[in-house]
């Protein structure tokens, strides 16, 4: 082995000796530059050398500088590494670089000031006892603009319970805010700032109904808001990872659904909720909202609300003040191997979809008169539904007044109905303020029937201000008030006036169907 490492070692020196030889040899021939041979006379002339071109990376404005910097001043041109350092210059300015020059200037940032109320813990001689306290919070997140006149979509997350809403543009002016309205269910909320007589840039808005999975997309917020002093928004890129995602998760009292949701793995950091997320069109597709991380930062997988959804809230904000949420009267379970034996569909159907459990009567369902109970619904609008969340997630994107399509199925036959949706009977109806904290409606028949109560009279809580009610249990919403003390209740009004009675006194005892169960509750104020 070491004979033969040998006769290679020497090999090379052999071979590089010779190259060096005949290398100084060919020189040795050849005129220095500056020195042109004359074939007349056989004397030399001294010619001028030919200039050196330097390269770009040479090319020194100030003699004095510590290092080489590019003269932006230099004429374009040249080969090699000046022509190649021209098109990566040019090339530089990619798609998704003025993608995210026309989106960040429509960015803001959001910083809200919420009031909570805390139990703060004391004991004495009898023990332990909380004394409410209220403190102020600071939340942060972001927003964008979406027309001139100063509208603002951002996450209802963000700015629910807020006392003070400021907003913050790109190039750092700040405007107070107003909450136009909230829909909780979807997580949007809508902010207007007065602009005065500034024309504020707004974003282009694309259609969510038109992804690609796979195609770039552009995240831009204000990751830690004001807390980097900077207002100038934050971009990160990636992919659309997956369409239509339904998030399961552990159901809350906040009735939040994420259904229909973009996924996407471009970094999305505390503080960028409620910002937009584009395509590489510069369109807006959807809200950045929130992210799975077990570590609380991004992990590549982020999550936004469609845009076409967003858009549909915030018209029914700005043209009534709330969202008209659609009622079909339809209530639906999961659809399970052994459910669809029992319905008379054979063994070897792959059916997917939800069964219809039960139409609520007076409802839009009913009086179309072409669903029944059993039926399969397999479609809404020609998207498959494969699940119970599907269903959850398509009622989002349902208008009122806006007819849908059901494609339904029944052993041997396969067809499809249309229903126009109404707003749902608890929402169209007059509100009456008790001034305690919440709001009821009159219990008609329509209402009794969304909610399938068992009370044929009363009063529905439909709104509650005050957010210790609701945290303590003591009222929720859609419980259904149908006595006061010894007092049975007929209307919502009725029931105004002896809250105000009775509070003037010694309080009183709601007696309250909830669930199905009756509960009862003593209110004083």
């Amino acid at each position: 082995m070491l004979k033969v490492l040998f006769k290679i070692t020497l090999a090379i020196a052999l071979i590089s000796v010779a190259l060096l030889y005949f290398g100084r040899r060919e020189s040795a021939g050849r005129p220095a530059a500056g020195i042109t041979a004359s074939a007349d006379s056989g004397s030399s002339v001294e010619a001028p050398a030919p200039p050196v071109k330097k390269p770009a990376w040479q090319s020194v404005k100030n003699s004095g500088a510590l290092w080489a910097r590019t003269d932006p001043a230099m004429p374009p041109g040249g080969d090699g590494l000046d022509s190649i350092g021209q098109d990566l210059t040019r090339g530089r300015r990619n798609a998704i670089v003025t993608a995210s020059e026309q989106v960040a200037a429509s960015v803001v940032s959001v910083n809200v000031k919420q009031t909570e109320v805390v139990r703060t813990a004391y004991r004495d001689w009898f023990g332990n006892f909380y004394i409410p306290r209220q403190r102020t919070v600071q939340n942060i997140g972001s927003g964008f603009v979406i027309n001139s006149r100063g509208y603002i979509l951002t996450n209802d997350h963000v700015v629910h319970d807020g006392t003070q809403i400021t907003v913050s543009t790109s190039d750092g002016t700040e405007y107070e805010a107003e909450i136009v309205g909230l829909d909780g269910n979807s997580d949007v909320a809508l902010l207007k700032i007065d602009p005065g007589r500034d024309k504020l840039p707004a974003v282009r808005l694309g259609d969510s109904d038109d992804l690609l999975l796979g195609e770039w997309v552009i995240a831009i917020g204000s990751p830690f808001g004001l807390l980097l002093d900077d207002p100038q928004p934050t971009v990160t890129v990636g992919v659309i990872s997956a369409i239509g995602r339904d998030i399961v998760r552990e159901r809350n009292k906040s009735g939040q659904v994420y259904a229909n949701m973009i996924q996407t793995d471009a970094a999305i950091n505390p503080g960028n909720s409620g910002g937009p997320l584009a395509n590489a069109l510069g369109e807006v597709i959807g809200i950045n909202t929130f992210i799975f991380s077990p570590s609380g930062g991004s992990v590549g997988m982020g999550f936004a609300i469609p845009i076409n959804r967003a858009v549909r809230i915030a018209e029914d904000l700005i043209r009534g003040g709330k969202v008209r949420h659609p009622w079909l009267g339809l209530k639906v379970q999961q659809l399970t191997p052994d459910l669809l034996s029992g319905l008379g569909f054979g063994s070897g159907e792959r059916i997917g979809g939800v069964v219809v459990a039960h139409i609520q009567d007076f409802s839009p369902a009913e009086t179309s008169g072409g669903i029944q109970s059993g039926d399969v619904i397999t479609s809404i609008n020609g998207k498959v539904l494969r699940s119970l969340d599907d269903w959850t997630g398509e009622q989002l994107d349902i208008r009122v007044d806006s007819p849908v399509r059901l494609g339904l199925r029944r052993p041997g036959s396969e067809f499809t109905v249309t229903i126009t949706p109404a707003e749902l009977p608890t929402e169209k109806m007059e509100r009456h303020d008790t001034g305690m904290g919440f709001s009821l409606v009159d219990l008609t028949r329509e209402v009794r029937s969304q909610l399938e109560a068992r009370s044929t009279a009363g009063a529905v809580v439909v709104e509650i201000d005050d957010s210790a009610l609701e945290r303590q249990g003591r009222l929720l919403r859609y419980d259904i008030l149908y006595r006061i003390n010894d007092i049975p209740i007929t209307s919502a009004q009725q029931a105004v006036t002896l809250l105000e009675r009775f509070q003037r006194s010694r309080g009183a005892v709601l007696y309250i169907e909830r669930d199905g169960r009756s509960i009862r509750r003593y209110i004083t104020r």
